[in-house]
């Protein structure tokens, strides 16, 4: 299995200067876009061994050399496909030759959502992200890295939109998400560029064939949806990529607005504040109490109430959260 690692690249100064040059511009993003620092930091990579985690645990093992710090590859294997095996122990030997610790989980994800009542989806999903703060806590890590790319971005825009999802929202995934430590460096960058940075650096991944399956409802985006965007626009990706940072202004604007708001907003505060303002505000108050995705709706229903004075009524929310209007404004619990 080693033996095909055996010319891996293993600095900028090895590859080809329009490389380096790549590599430096994700570099760029972190730092500027994100406004993170990977100094000297410890970094998980969740590392499927497709050709997005490849170029990223790459890309990333450069800079670390470059600027200190540490990478750590996670893998998970779902067991939802017969290659699965072999996929965990290709990831291993790549990580080994690059002298990357890998840390690996088998678990029965179809299992896992049946108990659950989940979709497999969903069940991988959750079940990642517990094998990566589990790492996160066993390495002292600072950040999650994930390969998710312009692609990615825009596959995630058009779900958004079928779902009805709100501005900045609509925008789509965040670059950094700070409650999971979760960063996407590769946010801005096609696909096909991850592909050409492989192949001119002659290194290979992994591929999945599940990715064309239409069972799994981003695949059939992927593979019917976003070609008739890219048809009707050629330059869909780089719109996409504009709106992604003019949402992500206005999302930083918003945070800003609502900060630390308190679990009672009084009358005085929601009749000087302009409806935009007031739904934030009850969508920060809910954030505040834990997990649940309030929704749009309930957050309209909720404000026309409001304005209705309907004191007394109580709306209820994901994560097991309530609003309740009162003389004095809108209160914000869990209910008992």
């Amino acid at each position: 299995m080693q033996s095909q690692f055996l010319d891996l690249p293993t600095s900028l100064q090895e590859i080809p200067p329009q490389w380096a040059h790549f590599c430096l511009n994700v570099d760029n993003f972190i730092a500027h876009e994100l406004k993170l620092s990977i100094d000297n930091k410890t970094s998980i990579v969740g590392f499927s061994g497709g050709v997005d985690s490849t170029a990223l645990i790459l890309t990333l093992q450069f800079l670390a050399k470059r600027r200190g710090g540490r990478i750590v590859a996670a893998h998970m294997n779902h067991n939802l496909r017969k290659e699965a095996q072999e996929d965990s122990q290709w990831c291993e030997a790549f990580c080994k030759k690059l002298g990357i610790e890998c840390f690996t989980r088998s678990e029965d994800i179809r299992n896992s959502a049946k108990i659950n009542g989940i979709g497999i989806e969903e069940a991988g999903r959750d079940a990642r992200y517990k094998f990566f703060q589990d790492i996160m806590r066993l390495v002292k890590g600072d950040f999650v890295m994930l390969g998710h790319h312009l692609d990615d971005l825009c596959e995630d825009v058009l779900m958004r939109l079928t779902r009805g999802t709100a501005w900045p929202g609509l925008a789509g995934m965040s670059g950094f998400d700070p409650h999971r430590t979760l960063v996407r460096p590769f946010l801005l960058t096609p696909k096909s560029e991850l592909k050409s940075f492989l192949q001119d650096l002659k290194v290979g991944w992994r591929e999945d064939a599940s990715n064309q399956d239409d069972e799994w409802t981003r695949n059939r985006v992927r593979t019917t949806l976003l070609p008739l965007f890219l048809k009707e626009n050629p330059k869909f990706r780089e719109s996409i990529a504009r709106m992604w940072k003019i949402g992500r202004i206005d999302s930083d604007y918003w945070n800003q607005m609502t900060s630390s708001p308190d679990q009672e907003l009084s009358q005085k505060v929601l009749l000087s504040s302009h409806k935009a303002l007031r739904l934030r505000l009850f969508k920060a108050a809910l954030d505040n109490l834990g997990e649940g995705q309030a929704l749009a709706k309930t957050l309209f229903k909720l404000d026309q109430a409001w304005c209705d004075k309907k004191n007394g009524a109580v709306f209820q929310f994901p994560g097991n959260k309530v609003a309740t209007i009162t003389a004095s404004g809108v209160v914000f619990s869990h209910k008992h």
